[in-house]
């Protein structure tokens, strides 16, 4: 038997599945459509970007409200669907037990479906990163993380999907529902910027569900009261410890790194994170802390000399009045009747 044969055969044996349902089901019936959507994606974020070099972005901010929306409302149905299965009913620790590897459970099933579908839509994700010249934003962690959840999403229905996935699926979805509302908040204008403080504890929560995922497939595994399939949940422990792992260096150097950043520049230059030598900046004014009225009052009298601003990388000459450049010689009154 020829070597490509021997493929043709392996991947023929793969075609059947522990259902016969789930077999008949979009995507499902072999490998060869998510591996094709898979080798399509790789090749397109390979020459999309030179394709998209001497063109504009595309602009698709209403669209994107669409598609995160919608990818809000999928991982909270299938957070519901979780809950329908009843999971909990034998404690947290035992949850999804009930469910061995070789269960036909149909809802348990069509769970698994869903949570494909949605690792499957989310490739998406990346191919908006491309129309819209995102690039910095297709990182190793971005593409990895993106194919090995459709592989596995795939494959563990296919083959073993039983109550763990359910619970990791319930985490994951969780925390989907959270970063899927922080991009449709952000990308619906600067009126929303103020209410998106908490875009760190995003990747936060990412790295707890990491955590919390390892705990319970370590738990589960040595139970002899949980039938889970070893080989897939040697799988998923060891893709959670490489994404653990990568989303901690993503976490450093985004937010421990600028925060480092910052503190060095303020020893150096004796500023405060607001740009201002001795009190606090209103509208990238200098004055005394707490001496300012709020941003719909009249004019300031800013006495107190300013120092730089920098945002996003990009320094900018702070404003200042006429009398705090010049003393106290200069008719401020003069000027503001002018």
């Amino acid at each position: 038997m020829s070597y490509l044969e021997k493929v043709d055969s392996y991947l023929d044996s793969l075609k059947v599945g522990k259902s016969a349902m789930v077999d008949s089901w979009f995507m499902m019936s072999s490998p060869m459509p998510i591996l094709s959507v898979v080798a399509v994606y790789l090749i397109l974020i390979r020459i999309g970007p030179r394709i998209m070099k001497n063109r504009q972005p595309l602009q698709m901010n209403k669209f994107m409200a669409y598609y995160n929306a919608s990818q809000v409302l999928l991982a909270a149905m299938i957070c519901f669907k979780v809950f329908n299965l009843n999971l909990f009913r034998d404690g947290i620790v035992y949850a999804g037990c009930r469910y061995p590897s070789n269960t036909q459970n149909s809802m348990l099933l069509d769970l698994g479906w869903w949570y494909f579908f949605a690792k499957f839509t989310e490739l998406l994700d990346t191919v908006f990163f491309v129309l819209r010249k995102k690039n910095k934003q297709i990182t190793f962690l971005h593409v990895y993380h993106h194919v090995i959840m459709a592989l596995y999403s795939w494959s563990y229905l296919k083959f073993a999907a039983g109550g763990e996935g359910a619970v990791l699926a319930l985490l994951n979805s969780v925390v989907h529902v959270i970063m899927y509302t922080y991009y449709l908040l952000s990308g619906l204008g600067p009126r929303f910027q103020k209410y998106l403080w908490w875009k760190k504890y995003v990747t936060k929560m990412q790295l707890i569900q990491f955590v919390l995922m390892l705990a319970y497939c370590a738990f589960t595994h040595f139970s002899p009261r949980c039938q889970y399939a070893a080989g897939f949940t040697y799988f998923i422990c060891t893709n959670i410890t490489i994404f653990l792992f990568l989303f901690l260096n993503f976490y450093s150097k985004s937010y421990k790194g600028n925060e480092k950043e910052l503190k060095e520049k303020q020893n150096l230059d004796g500023t405060k994170a607001d740009g201002c030598n001795n009190g606090y900046s209103v509208n990238g004014a200098c004055g005394n802390a707490c001496k300012f009225a709020s941003l719909e009052d009249v004019p300031h009298n800013v006495t107190v000399p300013c120092g730089d601003f920098t945002k996003n990388g990009k320094v900018f000459l702070s404003r200042r009045t006429a009398k705090a450049a010049f003393g106290d010689k200069l008719d401020y009154d003069s000027i503001i009747k002018k």
